[in-house]
């Protein structure tokens, strides 16, 4: 399977499922309303969609944990318009079977309860159910919209920094420019005798 062109349709949601004669494996739903039943855990496709968006997972989880107060659970944001946030929607049978999975905040239409159950119904009518209470999930969200705008702002200083760059290749060098250039190069030559 061509994860490349999976990842490329969008991503929804991906989920931990247990299939018959398969075990542990990922439920992916796509954007264009696909699904693919992955022969891998949800920790394998999340290492494999960071890989895609080209993110430091660790590094992500632990800048977005530190600005939200928080230690588990953080929503992963892989660029400005795709946060996932972590939902429990299984009790593990054995030791290492995941119990959460992710869903794209742009995709969660509503989060409601129904008969003693918490579930997330998604744009296109797909419904999750979790296994964790209604005021666990909307603080999830919650979350995630946190950090989707602090990605923004984060995006927006970047192209300011970037455009005011710009400006200053524009002009010309002065002397000045000139004499730090030299001096620099003549440490880097130094540096390598």
């Amino acid at each position: 399977m061509d994860m490349e062109k999976i990842f490329s349709e969008g991503i929804r949601a991906f989920i931990p499922v247990y299939l018959d004669m398969k075990g542990n494996c990922t439920l992916l739903l796509t954007g264009l309303g696909k699904e693919y039943e992955m022969e891998r855990t949800v920790k394998t496709i999340l290492n494999l969609i960071s890989q895609f968006y080209l993110v430091d997972l660790k590094a992500t989880k632990k800048y977005y944990g530190n600005l939200l107060n928080v230690k588990n659970l953080i929503p992963i944001p892989f660029n400005v318009d795709d946060v996932f946030i972590p939902v429990k929607v299984r009790k593990p049978v054995c030791k290492n079977d995941g119990s959460f999975g992710y869903v794209n905040i742009n995709y969660i239409d509503r989060v409601y309860r129904k008969e003693n159950k918490t579930l997330i119904q998604l744009t296109d009518g797909y419904i999750i159910e979790s296994l964790s209470s209604i005021d666990t999930v909307n603080k999830h969200v919650k979350n995630g919209h946190i950090v989707k705008r602090l990605v923004k702002e984060r995006e927006n200083i970047t192209v300011i920094r970037e455009s005011s760059l710009l400006n200053e290749y524009e002009k010309p060098a002065t002397k000045q420019d000139i004499a730090l250039l030299i001096n620099e190069i003549l440490k880097i030559q130094a540096n390598l005798r």
